[in-house]
């Protein structure tokens, strides 16, 4: 039996390493929306995780409409449909408040953390090319405010195709909202271009290298930067 890769090996694996596992395992079996997954036992062998860490994990992507546990049936890749149902509901039901971006900041960092470090490997040098001038565009000094996080938000979506999958870009695209609103929370006005670019170019550096780990890392530091600056507004400089 094959077994997915652990990341992190030796250490007790986090939900979203598992979650990350899980939508690899879907995507390299090639399983379509509605095709059964293995028993949960399997898959914890699988994952190499235990069973209830594997519970959360699919737990957190049956809410998001990735996976649908079926009472008596067994579990079921997620449909296109229900993730966007799940998510509409999610955006409609939730006030966006510090709380809610700071949820949904680090739900991010899960699933981008992950596209960053596919990526290194799944993108073509024209996918690579692509993205780095989608990067460089981000902070074009010509361009408005609102622009640049237009810009911004579909670069981290661009990257979701290529180094996650397409259930993943689903979600994000359909929490656009909370993207846009985290985003404007955490911008100065003007926007820093500077620590902007800096962001991106570490990214940009580990995709190019092919660094899976640099990739990964630069990710995180970005996504750590927007909730260290959701504690306080943005500034006005």
């Amino acid at each position: 039996m094959q077994t997915a890769k652990v990341v992190g090996k030796g250490r007790p694996l986090l939900v979203d390493q598992v979650m990350g596992l899980l939508s690899d395992y879907i995507q390299r079996e090639r399983l379509r929306p509605g095709d059964r997954l293995p028993s949960e036992a399997d898959l914890a062998e699988r994952m190499q995780c235990s069973r209830n860490v594997l519970r959360e994990a699919v737990g957190r992507m049956t809410s998001l409409g990735l996976v649908d546990v079926r009472r008596g049936s067994g579990m079921f890749v997620g449909t296109t449909d229900s993730v966007r149902s799940c998510a509409l509901l999610l955006r409609s039901s939730l006030a966006i408040s510090v709380n809610d971006l700071v949820e949904f900041t680090e739900f991010r960092r899960a699933l981008e953390g992950y596209a960053a470090r596919q990526a290194t490997s799944k993108a073509t040098d024209g996918e690579l090319s692509e993205l780095d001038a989608m990067a460089t565009a981000i902070d074009d000094p010509d361009i408005t405010r609102e622009e640049s996080l237009k810009r911004d938000s579909a670069f981290h979506l661009r990257l979701m195709e290529i180094g996650g999958n397409r259930l993943m870009a689903t979600i994000l695209e359909s929490l656009l909202d909370f993207m846009q609103a985290s985003m404007d929370s955490t911008t100065a006005t003007p926007r820093d271009i500077d620590t902007s670019r800096q962001l991106h170019a570490a990214i940009m550096d580990g995709l190019l290298k092919r660094d899976p780990i640099a990739a990964e890392n630069a990710m995180e530091f970005n996504r750590q930067h927007t909730i260290n600056s959701l504690s306080r507004p943005a500034k006005s400089q």
